[in-house]
């Protein structure tokens, strides 16, 4: 028995010298100390040289969480020629110190848990571990910058990728954008390249206008179905664009948010990649000029719909995000001509899109007088349902009211905020630059905003929380700094993948801290923006992280699962297949003759299968209900030794 101080995590709330005697006088403990940090390379040596001296078959150490350090000791044990799953690991850190405030409370509930473990200890079993083949090949799900870096990088660790992206072309939001902060640079000369590199790259095939439909199998061996929709292009289209030039049909560029326009057989911009035109089926009339007319014969109206399989041994999922919708916000009055968000605002500045909605280089010579930014839009508000920062918006909005003010020096911009949050090496000193320019800062959220019904002015109606006075803003143009939000679209995803979700809706990570690209399901990696807001720096940071996660699972060409997994007893199995509609993972299954069984390789031993049965059929090994009895008759023995003491 090792009780460790933890620093003063543990001992700083207990006496930790206490904790240790008692475990010295339960029954079954050969050897029973305490140490200052049992997860120190001493505190290891320790341990082992006490497996070795007492020739000791069950090791327990009480200190922090199983899931932080059952492996460092489990390892120890091991390399002492015992099965790891000999060790039992206590958590008297997060259940006990920090927890439990008063001193001779926490010592007792210590000893409780150490009593408790002793007994699960000894009914310990050994479990072994079995090595599993995969498959070297990994799939990413969503091409924006964080499914093209991810791509990326497995590609050039000689990793076989199939990107699977549902627009017609890859790069996502950040093709769309103006300029990037904090360098102010055009982003499509930063993800060109990247862009390129991933469309020639050997070992990535890209599936554009494709989503997945189907997931089955576990960490290692997934087999996925992706259905893609016909373009009605051929691949040997040589982007000449006569196609386009014949059309009759125009229709707003979902790309260019409105304000370009597009033919019905398109690309969504000049640099898109695939280069490969679209046939935009909705709103074809099918007159079959362009088919007339394309030099190579690639457009197609026959082309079908098709679904493919693809065998993978991991999965990085890089959906994205979606911009708050304000038209939620009725007081904003977002559907006025006048009133627009932020990514309406890139595409306005950006010089690919030609419309007379320009403010910088407007057509009829008139430039707005007063231009206000409204922060924090469908993000840090309870009433819409968003409670959390989405984290970028302040930096986006100080770019792009420096733009403005960089071009029109005489126009008054206004940034109406909560807080401005520029954390990092560089944004403070952006934020700074900011206020140089001349543009106005006024803590406080709008109430509201009034359109005057005869000119195209607007009213916006703000209380300064400095000074408490309420202002009224004359403005042109009133920009809103929409949140960040996750795709509508991914519910169904994740529920394919099998994924949880947080509930801001973003997929649920398996550990903020120590696995943020890790998601609930083995095997299935999160990058960017799904797992979170975020910028692009820490986008693609996250997508390398992710890239690196899959590659470790794949690269020694085998896994090596701990078989601590459930087991199912049929003698007293009914078939109900309670525990398979409860199972996260997807793990269990049904054998030919109508009884639960589990794939070992994808079950997380999480219990819930256990929890569920009605019969005790199905246990996990180690878990088993008789050695939780054990542990919960060691702790009712302690609470009435304490009881009877008193």
């Amino acid at each position: 028995m090792f009780v460790c101080h933890c620093g003063e995590n543990i001992a700083g709330k207990l006496d930790v010298e206490e904790v240790a005697e008692f475990a010295a006088g339960l029954p079954n403990v050969e050897f029973s100390t305490d140490n200052l940090f049992m997860c120190s390379k001493q505190g290891v040596e320790l341990l082992k040289e006490a497996v070795r001296r007492h020739k000791l078959n069950r090791t327990v150490v009480a200190s922090c969480s199983v899931e932080q350090h059952w492996p460092t000791f489990a390892r120890a044990v091991e390399e002492m020629g015992l099965n790891p799953h000999m060790h039992e690991q206590v958590n008297i850190r997060e259940w006990v110190s920090w927890v439990t405030n008063d001193w001779d409370n926490a010592t007792e509930k210590a000893k409780s848990a150490v009593a408790a473990g002793v007994k699960m200890a000894a009914l310990k079993e050994p479990i072994e571990t079995q090595k599993l083949d995969v498959v070297k090949k990994v799939m990413v799900i969503g091409a924006g910058v964080a499914g093209l870096r991810a791509a990326m990088d497995l590609a050039e660790l000689g990793i076989p990728v199939v990107l699977v992206e549902k627009e017609p072309s890859i790069g996502g939001h950040m093709t769309m954008l103006n300029k990037t902060f904090p360098t102010d640079e055009c982003p499509m000369c930063t993800l060109s390249p990247l862009l390129n590199g991933v469309a020639n790259h050997p070992d990535i095939e890209i599936l554009t206008l494709s989503e997945v439909s189907k997931v089955e199998g576990s960490v290692g061996n997934f087999v996925v179905e992706v259905t893609t929709k016909p373009r009605y292009v051929h691949d040997n289209c040589t982007s000449c664009g006569r196609c386009s030039e014949v059309c009759p049909v125009e229709f707003p560029n979902e790309w260019d948010m409105g304000f370009g326009m597009r033919k019905a057989i398109y690309k969504p911009y000049p640099q898109a990649i695939p280069s490969t035109f679209t046939r935009d089926k909705k709103h074809c009339i099918e007159c079959g000029l362009c088919e007339i007319v394309c030099p190579v014969q690639a457009v197609d109206f026959s082309m079908k719909k098709e679904k493919r399989e693809f065998n993978v041994g991991a999965i990085v999922v890089a959906t994205g995000y979606e911009q708050y919708d304000p038209v939620e916000i009725t007081a904003y009055h977002y559907d006025h001509p006048n009133i627009i968000t932020q990514l309406e605002l890139e595409r306005m500045l950006a010089p690919t899109t030609l419309t007379k909605g320009k403010i910088l280089r407007p057509s009829d010579g008139k430039v707005p007088e007063s231009v206000v930014i409204i922060q924090c839009v469908g993000s840090r508000n309870d009433q819409v349902g968003n409670a959390y920062c989405t984290g970028v918006c302040c930096m986006y909005a100080l770019k792009n009211a420096g733009i403005i003010k960089e071009h029109l020096p005489n126009t008054d911009v206004y940034i109406c905020y909560i807080d401005i949050r520029a954390p990092g090496l560089y944004y403070e000193e952006y934020y700074k630059k900011a206020q140089e320019k001349g543009i106005i800062f006024i803590r406080g959220r709008p109430s509201n905003i009034e359109p005057d019904p005869y000119e195209e002015k607007l009213t916006v109606f703000v209380e300064d929380t400095f000074t408490g006075e309420p202002v009224e803003i004359e403005a042109d143009m009133v920009i809103l700094s929409a949140g960040m939000i996750a795709p509508k679209g991914f519910g169904k995803l994740g529920g394919k993948l099998g994924l949880l979700r947080a509930k801001e809706g973003f997929a649920k990570e398996y550990h903020i801290k120590m696995g943020p690209m890790r998601s609930s399901r083995e095997g299935v990696l999160l990058a960017g923006t799904i797992q979170g807001p975020r910028d692009i720096t820490k986008t693609v940071a996250h997508a390398g992280a992710a890239a690196s996660a899959a590659a470790q699972i794949l690269v020694k060409g085998f896994l090596e699962k701990r078989l601590d997994t459930a087991i199912v007893d049929k003698d007293l199995c009914i078939k109900c297949l309670a525990c398979s509609t409860v199972c996260n993972p997807g793990a269990i299954d049904v054998d030919v003759d109508g009884y639960a069984f589990v794939n070992d390789t994808a079950c997380k031993s999480c219990g819930t299968c256990a929890g569920a049965c009605p019969t005790g059929a199905i246990q996990i090994r180690n878990f088993r209900d008789a050695q939780l009895k054990e542990e919960v008759i060691g702790l009712l023995e302690y609470n009435r030794l304490v009881g009877a003491a008193q």
